[in-house]
């Protein structure tokens, strides 16, 4: 980007003569130039002189030109006082051109003030409706991002059948025989006998090896081929058109700042490729007839001495039951859990219990629900003849707990 200074002119509004921007006072009348007469861009502003003596230089660059208080002449920022009346530059000095907006400028505030009117439009008819939106809105139903997740189906049933069933698992500890190799009898073994040899595995014994012939393929020099490839051979260029343009902006002094900006002019360069001959070596290979020696193997059965033991171990014995049709509940009895015979010596016994309870609820014509309670406690909550909320979500049935009625205060 390059920046030039050219100089502007104005127009005497009493003889109407053309005077430069650098002169204050009219070469024709002499009369001081004053805040009616503006300065004037050229009418072709790229063939306008561009200014290179310093004293003008100095004047177009000082700053905008400031008006008398007094006699209202146009003076030079350069000037400390008033040529025409002697005014001192402190005291007596307004702006001597306002800066005028430029055509885009005046389209852009245009625009603004538009764009402002639609704003205080949209502010106003919100501002009248909303609340009539918002009264309408809590007597119909609420927006659909508002709604929150329901459950698949709600349904007040009652009950009418109710189980339970209660399981002990008792094992017992007691001497077991058991038999095996060597390396299966347990550290803890009683009464071991050895009875005998048996088959305990087979190993593989070498019986010798056996002749394999095969191919091989191997390499046996190379073969000199001819072939077409690409290089690169040079470069094509080319250069985009240059293109510059002038904007002169005036200083409010009798001269105007032309900045120049140019676009264009880049070389862009791409790779050209020529076809060429060139030779390179191909392995070449040929099949050969060679021959390996394999192991050959055969199975030898192996035998081990095998042993009959007995051990002490936890044994599932028996399942001890009870279950009924009431919410009354209750575990098998110790005469219930009592073994049928005695235990032997060092035998003992340890047990584990497990419970299962089932609700059955009907109501309408839909068919029965089955809910099963985890504890005891919430499986007594069900009284036949007692009516409970359930829902059903992803398959899976719940029961909705009773609000419990607020106690009036006295």
């Amino acid at each position: 980007m390059s920046e030039r200074h050219i100089e502007m002119f104005w127009r005497c509004s009493s003889c109407n003569h053309r005077n430069l921007g650098r002169y204050m006072v009219c070469q024709g009348c002499k009369n001081a130039k004053d805040g009616s007469e503006q300065y004037e861009m050229p009418e072709d502003t790229a063939s306008a002189v561009t200014v290179t003596d310093e004293a003008l230089l100095r004047m177009a660059t000082a700053g905008p030109n400031w008006r008398c208080a007094y006699c209202e002449s146009d003076q030079r920022a350069l000037d400390g006082g008033c040529k025409h009346c002697g005014a001192s530059a402190v005291e007596g000095s307004i702006p001597a051109e306002p800066t005028r907006p430029t055509p885009d400028e005046k389209k852009g505030a245009k625009s603004n003030r538009r764009l402002g009117c639609y704003i205080l439009f949209i502010i106003a008819f919100f501002g009248c409706c909303c609340p009539m939106w918002m009264s309408s809105g809590k007597k119909g139903t609420a927006p659909a991002t508002a709604a929150t997740t329901e459950p698949e189906r709600t349904r007040t049933l009652q009950v009418k059948e109710v189980s339970w069933e209660h399981t002990v698992s008792v094992e017992r500890y007691r001497l077991v025989d058991d038999e095996g190799f060597e390396e299966d009898r347990p550290e803890g073994a009683l009464l071991v006998k050895a009875q005998g040899k048996r088959h305990h595995h087979d190993d593989q014994v070498l019986a010798g090896y056996t002749t394999v012939r095969y191919t091989e393929r191997v390499q046996r020099g190379f073969t000199t081929e001819t072939y077409r490839a690409k290089e690169a051979c040079g470069e094509d260029c080319t250069t985009t058109p240059k293109k510059c343009s002038e904007q002169c902006t005036s200083n409010r002094n009798g001269f105007a700042t032309c900045k120049t900006t140019c676009t264009g002019g880049d070389r862009s360069c791409t790779t050209r490729y020529c076809s060429v001959t060139k030779t390179r070596k191909e392995p070449r290979y040929v099949d050969e007839q060679r021959s390996r020696q394999e192991p050959r193997y055969r199975s030898v059965p192996r035998q081990a001495t095998w042993y009959t033991w007995k051990e002490w171990r936890w044994m599932h014995d028996r399942d001890v039951k009870a279950n009924g049709t009431t919410l009354e509940a209750r575990w098998p009895t110790d005469a219930e859990l009592r073994p049928a015979k005695a235990l032997r010596k060092g035998e003992k016994e340890r047990n584990a219990r497990d419970a299962r309870y089932s609700v059955v609820f009907h109501g309408d014509d839909q068919p029965a629900i089955t809910y099963t309670p985890e504890t005891l406690e919430e499986f007594q909550r069900f009284a036949p003849g007692s009516t409970h909320t359930l829902q059903q979500e992803q398959g899976k049935v719940s029961v909705v707990p009773q609000t419990p009625p607020a106690q009036a205060t006295p």
